[in-house]
């Protein structure tokens, strides 16, 4: 049997595979071998490589594809064969066989020059065999459109089309649409300018079901216009495919569209759910009076900063402040007043600390702050900068102008220890300082 020479466009691997299970009757060829090869016999492509085969008649192509969309463009550009990149193996075969059974005349040319020792008459034999067996309806007609050759597929698909058998000698006529009639009826006008084309035929005969595709091609002898060849192909099944492959589309269209209202609502849920994460979060990490940063925020703040003293041997201060006399604020002004004074604190340390510094409330009215890359030193200065803008602060409320006063401990993580250890040493310093005259920093 004869191999086809087949140019395959297309990356899907799929779709190769198909092909290569034909490999008893194709030979698959690349691009970049195509170019040098002008024999090629038909060629799988998509839209997007259709520009790099514009020089090849479009009877050699067959357009593939799994957009419904897609297919008006290949009959834009005259590919009116057109398949799903799905299509099983037997479609491809059968598919195959029709076009090896139309290159089979001039195969049998070639092989007449190669195998001279054949009587041509038996090579006469074997293209009648090939030319009468064709799964197409193959005609030939002069350049007066009078029928010279058909064979039995090409009388079968015209008694189907029009309730009558071809004959020899008459001219060969068509019912087409008004705009196929005006090309078929420029055919002999065209002369050698004519460069074949492709027309459809489908829905009012006898097998309405059917759908065929008709080619016309010039035959010449040297540069004499002699003829055409008029070849009529059943493409009923592929014209099934791409019925099934439009409702499939439009169903995958459907329940794409439908994945896509659901993950946007997916999305909003999500969201929300963050949102809400994120609040319940804050509200986790945050002093509800205060609203400054609590206990379990600074320890885990903490963890991450010994962690960083492991890598960078900084050492870091911790700063145990409490408020003087806060029970005394209470008890003369009322709680209300002792809330205010806590807020109003929160706000000074907030707006006062260093951006690499940070603090809680570490209970009642005492509270923690962290000073990064500090010595005590260092932390010594910071934190008297904060204990003087407490002490310059007017906190008033309800009338009453209220000085507040701070007792801070300060402790320095120089080396690694548990963090309640330098807690401890913080709290030591500061009840120190307590029994000692208060509104002072201990280190």
């Amino acid at each position: 049997m004869q191999k086809l020479l087949v140019l395959n466009l297309l990356s899907n691997e799929d779709f190769q595979e198909t092909l290569l299970k034909e490999k008893e009757i194709i030979e698959i060829i690349s691009l970049e071998d195509y170019l040098d090869i002008e024999d090629t016999h038909l060629v799988f492509s998509d839209l997007e490589n259709l520009a790099k085969i514009d020089f090849l008649k479009s009877s050699n192509i067959v357009g593939v594809t799994n957009n419904i969309n897609e297919i008006p463009s290949f009959y834009d550009k005259d590919i009116f064969s057109t398949v799903p990149v799905t299509i099983d193996s037997t479609a491809i075969h059968k598919l195959l066989l029709k076009y090896i059974s139309i290159n089979s005349i001039e195969l049998l040319k070639d092989t007449f020059k190669v195998y001279k020792y054949y009587a041509f008459d038996d090579f006469i034999y074997y293209a009648d065999s090939v030319f009468m067996k064709s799964p197409m309806g193959v005609a030939f007609v002069n350049a007066n459109l009078e029928i010279v050759l058909f064979n039995p597929t090409f009388a079968d698909v015209f008694h189907n089309l029009y309730y009558n058998r071809p004959k020899l000698g008459e001219m060969l006529t068509f019912k087409f649409s008004l705009k196929d009639k005006e090309f078929w009826d420029n055919i002999v006008k065209e002369g050698t300018d004519f460069k074949g084309i492709n027309l459809k035929l489908k829905g009012k005969w006898k097998d309405a079901s059917k759908n065929y595709e008709i080619k016309v091609n010039p035959i010449y002898k040297q540069t004499q216009l002699i003829g055409y060849s008029v070849i009529i192909e059943d493409i009923s099944e592929f014209t099934t495919a791409n019925s099934d492959l439009k409702r499939y589309y439009k169903y995958l269209l459907e329940q794409n569209n439908r994945l896509e209202k659901a993950y946007k609502e997916v999305e909003i849920r999500n969201e929300k759910l963050k949102v809400a994460y994120e609040k319940v979060n804050a509200l986790s990490n945050r002093d509800y009076l205060t609203q400054a940063p609590n206990r379990k925020y600074f320890l885990e703040k903490i963890e991450y900063e010994q962690l960083r003293f492991k890598r960078t041997q900084n050492t870091f201060i911790l700063a145990y402040g409490d408020i003087d006399d806060f029970k005394k604020v209470n008890d003369t002004y009322g709680h209300e007043t002792g809330d205010y004074v806590l807020i109003s604190l929160t706000n000074i340390l907030r707006q006062t600390i260093r951006n690499i510094d940070f603090f809680c409330r570490w209970g009642g009215e005492e509270f923690l702050i962290f000073l990064a890359e500090s010595d005590i030193e260092l932390g010594k200065m910071v934190v008297e900068r904060i204990l003087n803008e407490i002490r310059n602060y007017n906190f008033i409320y309800n009338g009453n102008n209220i000085k507040i006063t701070m007792t801070f401990g300060l402790a320095v993580y120089d080396k690694d220890q548990h963090i309640n250890q330098i807690i401890d040493i913080a709290d030591q310093k500061l009840y120190w300082g307590k029994k000692h005259n208060k509104n002072q920093i201990v280190t």
